[in-house]
């Protein structure tokens, strides 16, 4: 068997885990937004974002970060300006940070801009925490459990935080849930934000049901026969961080083109023979 290397977008999911520091949440939201303009061969303003000394140092028209103050740090304004203003970053046509990104870089400018000391995942200053992953599951917690039921599939919260959103999981009797079922969940597929269909008889047709699940964040595809046209149709997907393509139909060109979504940060893949 011929293993095709893997795709790897080395990042962590911002703020939500342990131990977050410059290294594993601050660096990664620079390298995939910022570095094309502000990296090594490409220094607009004469700002380098790739690394932490670089950050601190600033432009040419001086410092963009202000340890501790980010409202008065140039970085936060650029990247927090309203849509269309030509001084917001990213700028062109690249998509504007996630609020989940927005919130990481607001508090590590906040805990002081530390170059590896870990600190806090939320914006000191006025304690906002991160953004809801999906609306309150309280509401429809009995319909979602009792549709997922119904469909052989089971649907539970991610935590007991009610706005961290449910996973759909598939494991118990995976050759259950083919694509007729990803479209019956449609009235709590908002609330999806994990999505387990390995070993599923999803296909490609599935997956363009899959598209519309708009706060879905990992999806694991292994071993279905999901193929790089069903790839193709995940591109709309804006949060959607951790991508499962194991043993499926999907060969080069789908990986690659999985490899340009802006929102993945984790990938993986092999091709057979």
């Amino acid at each position: 068997m011929r293993f095709l290397p893997l795709v790897l977008i080395a990042a962590v999911l911002p703020c939500r885990a342990e131990n977050v520091t410059f290294a594993t949440a601050i660096g990664p939201v620079l390298e995939h937004n910022c570095t094309k303009c502000h990296g090594p061969t490409k220094q607009k303003a004469g700002l380098r974002l790739d690394t932490h000394a670089a950050a601190i140092l600033g432009s040419k028209e001086g410092a963009v970060v202000n340890p501790g103050d980010p409202e008065g740090s140039e970085l936060i304004r650029r990247v927090t300006l309203p849509p269309g203003d030509e001084d917001l970053m990213p700028s062109g046509d690249q998509p504007p940070l996630s609020p989940q990104d927005v919130v990481a870089l607001k508090a590590w400018v906040a805990a002081g801009a530390p170059a590896t000391e870990a600190f806090e995942p939320v914006y000191a200053d006025r304690n906002t925490p991160l953004p809801p992953a999906a609306p309150d599951y309280r509401p429809r917690l009995g319909q979602a459990i009792a549709l997922a039921r119904s469909l052989g599939v089971a649907l539970v919260p991610r935590s007991r935080v009610p706005t961290d959103g449910l996973i759909l999981r598939t494991a118990g009797a995976p050759s259950q849930c083919d694509d007729t079922v990803l479209s019956r969940l449609a009235p709590v597929s908002d609330l999806i934000v994990e999505a387990e269909l390995a070993r599923t008889r999803v296909t490609d047709q599935g997956m363009a049901v899959v598209a519309s699940w708009t706060n879905l964040e990992r999806l694991d595809l292994t071993r279905t026969r999901v193929s790089s046209d069903g790839v193709a149709q995940l591109s709309s997907l804006r949060r959607l961080e951790t991508l499962n393509l194991t043993q499926t139909q999907v060969d080069s060109r789908g990986l690659a083109l999985a490899a340009k979504f802006r929102s993945v940060r984790h990938l993986w893949g092999f091709m057979g023979p």
